[in-house]
């Protein structure tokens, strides 16, 4: 029987029908009965093609929600409360549903749970479609569906979460992870810029109709690769006092593992102080005078920092180790959004953005690929559920935070500078504490 270190104090869990848990390799690296192959020296095989390739048409159609639905509310009503509610569909879906999530994946088939929230978000769209092109669309209606869609989003990205772990073991694990993230990173740029031509050309439906069809996509993509995931029998979901004592057990479990603690710490920390990138449009424009245009490159720039971040990930996790990148990539993180407070050009705060946004992706990837590792699988939709709503609620206290001190201040400047100071001592007060004493995520024989 294999022993596999997963991090400080935890031995691989045996599954009855498959042996060692929690990412255990076989003498080559990404292979496991069960799992795709996506290793260094060999052929992605079939069947992983399939699975990323469907997913990234599905991270298209959600890069075409986000403009296309505000741009549907905005034909019906000139509110732009209700059309930024509009907009943060999946973001109020996480806050409303993403804690019973985590437990309900847990209790469920993640790889059925992929498969009904792709169907529905499919029916949702299609609806959406159907409404715009009869001129049958109510605004209560299209809020109705636009947050039906975002919480199925939300349970969809839970599931996904352990579904990549089945299907892509070992060191496969965060190649899967960057590939994704670039799909991601990519379909922010191109969805709603295609809506955005489509709007233009009075073809908005066509948007919601094509957003419909990649969830087809996805849902085909997932169908085809059903037999390469390991399928656990369903438990009954049961009532509110086994659902309460599950999620009991995710929160015990995450506050038992110091490496986690710690970990998680340190991200809403840094969360917090990083909401001040949301003043890069005020203090591109405003500050330093910067006209439309200059801002549409400057934000240009930091999409292409998180595509070369997805993109080298990978590499730099297998030479340096997942956990020394996380907190270098935090740590520079830090630096840059501080070096903002400095920057006197376009040239200068398009260099910064572009650094900043490749710094979060690689920290984001990392720490997402080490956490999938370490916990085990049956308490991972938990964990993840728990974990991104915190992060996601340190969002909006990070901005209102960073727009307060600005306008306390008489500038960001200073905001940039506090902001950019507090990530760098958060990376290294994480390092200290106890993240340098983290096992390796990849587990070792």
């Amino acid at each position: 029987m294999h022993v596999c270190r997963v991090g400080p104090g935890h031995a691989a869990r045996q599954h009855p029908r498959r042996g060692p848990r929690s990412g255990c390799r076989d003498d080559q690296p990404g292979a496991r009965r069960g799992g795709l192959v996506l290793g260094h020296d060999e052929e992605v095989n079939w069947p992983s093609r399939v699975f990323l390739s469907g997913q990234a048409v599905s991270l298209l159609g959600d890069g075409l929600a986000i403009l296309a639905i505000p741009l549907l509310v905005l034909d019906l009503t000139a509110s732009p409360l209700i059309s930024a509610l509009s907009a943060a569909s999946t973001t109020l879906g996480y806050l409303a549903v993403g804690l019973p999530a985590g437990v309900l994946v847990d209790r469920l088939d993640a790889w059925r749970v992929l498969v009904a929230m792709d169907a529905a978000r499919a029916a949702a769209f299609a609806a959406l479609y159907l409404l715009w092109v009869t001129g049958a669309a109510r605004l209560w209606v299209i809020m109705a569906i636009a947050l039906a869609a975002g919480a199925a989003s939300v349970f969809f990205e839970t599931a996904l979460v352990v579904v990549v772990k089945d299907l892509f073991p070992g060191r496969a694990l965060i190649r899967a992870n960057s590939a994704l993230e670039l799909a991601r990173q990519a379909a922010l740029v191109a969805g709603p810029a295609v809506v955005g031509v489509l709007a233009a050309a009075g073809e908005l439906g066509a948007a919601l109709l094509a957003d419909a069809v990649t969830f087809v996509v996805s849902l085909v993509s997932l169908l085809a690769v059903r037999g390469q995931v390991p399928h656990p029998p369903r438990r009954a979901i049961g009532g509110w006092r086994a659902l309460t004592a599950d999620f009991r057990a995710g929160i015990g479990y995450l506050l038992s593992v110091r490496v986690l603690v710690i970990m998680t710490v340190v991200q809403i920390i840094v969360n917090l102080c990083l909401g001040t990138e949301k003043l890069l449009f005020f203090y591109a424009r405003d500050t330093l005078g910067l006209g439309a245009a200059a801002v549409g490159a400057v934000i240009a720039a930091g999409g292409a920092g998180g595509v070369a971040g997805a993109l080298s990930t990978s590499w730099l996790a297998a030479r340096v180790g997942q956990m020394r990148l996380i907190v270098l990539a935090v740590a520079a993180a830090g630096l840059v959004i501080g070096s903002m407070s400095v920057t006197g050009s376009l040239a200068a705060l398009a260099a910064a953005n572009l650094a900043y946004l490749w710094a979060v992706t690689v920290a984001s990837l990392a720490n997402r690929s080490y956490r999938q590792l370490i916990v085990p699988r049956e308490l991972l939709g938990r964990v993840t559920g728990t974990v991104r709503l915190l992060f996601l609620t340190a969002d909006p206290v990070g901005v209102v935070i960073a727009g307060s001190l600005t306008a306390a201040l008489g500038g960001p400047r200073p905001v940039f500078l506090g902001a950019g100071i507090t990530v760098v001592v958060t990376a290294a007060a994480g390092w200290r504490a106890g993240l340098r004493r983290a096992g390796p995520a990849e587990p070792s024989r």
